[in-house]
């Protein structure tokens, strides 16, 4: 659904396809009266294949999976790091789904029992979505299934919302996160990367939930373990797209650092904690010569 209804009522032509590997889901609608003109054509719905998922990406999916109890409500984000976390849930109970989009992975989890969507605060027994993007196997799960609930993004990623939810817990992803505890998920260096996504919109609703969680799961290093995540200041000309008022816990596959209440010095020490043992000393001596420990 996304912005297909904000953008349905503001256009001056509507024009809709209609294809009959479309999986049939119930929620928000755009009525015939709105459709200008329709185009019949069928046509195999893009799949997204499965992630890679390696020794990084099931590491930090342990640690992320730790922080999850039973009961709680999610939001995950797209690609190897979710679907490695998913791998590590096969043991909680009665979890729900509260999302921007979700994937295969949480298809397997609801046919093992783990997701059952009884315990949510809101929609109870209801997987809510605002986009779907997987194989086959995900659009045969949501066709004609009363259980997912597709709305536009202005409510699944409304704060105000997904604060309802008793234990929210997001889970998302990043390119760099300074020693202040700041999150850049959308540049590199001064080129943009990336759109901003949802994360914030769920990072502010999880600290609004009773219980909530935000998690932002990162590799410690790119380019091939030659440069570290965790930095003492982001790139210059990089974008903040996570305060450090608002950010909680960092996690790469060397531990957990969580962020709130501490000062700046704190911050710093926990977030070297949990970088690359070989880029440690380095970015102790840069933290120090910069005067933040």
């Amino acid at each position: 659904m996304d912005y297909m209804v904000a953008s349905a009522n503001s256009d001056r032509v509507t024009i809709a396809q209609v294809n009959r590997f479309m999986p049939w889901t119930v929620g928000e609608k755009i009525h015939l009266d709105e459709i200008d003109c329709i185009v019949e054509k069928d046509e195999p719905i893009i799949e997204l294949k499965p992630s890679v998922i390696g020794d990084t990406e099931r590491a930090i999916g342990e640690n992320v999976s730790k922080l999850i109890e039973d009961g709680s409500t999610l939001q995950l984000g797209i690609g190897g790091l979710s679907d490695a976390l998913l791998l590590f849930l096969k043991n909680k109970k009665d979890l729900g789904i509260h999302t921007e989009m979700f994937s295969d992975g949480v298809v397997e989890l609801a046919k093992a029992g783990v997701v059952t969507n009884r315990k949510k605060t809101i929609h109870t027994g209801k997987f809510v979505a605002c986009f779907l993007m997987g194989t086959r196997k995900l659009y045969d799960f949501v066709d004609h299934n009363d259980d997912v609930l597709m709305r536009p993004v202005d409510y699944t990623n409304d704060p105000c919302i997904i604060g309802q939810h008793e234990k929210m817990v997001s889970i998302n992803s990043a390119l760099q996160v300074d020693m202040m505890g700041q999150v850049n998920a959308e540049m590199i260096g001064r080129n943009q990367f990336s759109g901003i996504g949802g994360q914030l919109d769920f990072v502010r609703g999880c600290s609004r939930s009773k219980g909530g969680k935000s998690i932002i799961a990162i590799p410690s290093t790119a380019a091939r373990g030659k440069l570290s995540r965790i930095v003492v200041r982001l790139d210059e000309g990089s974008a903040v797209t996570t305060s450090r008022n608002d950010v909680h816990f960092i996690v790469t596959e060397y531990g957990v650092a969580d962020l709130r209440g501490k000062c700046i010095r704190d911050r710093a020490r926990t977030l070297i904690g949990i970088a690359h043992p070989e880029f440690r000393d380095y970015l102790t001596k840069q933290a120090s010569e910069a005067g933040i420990i």
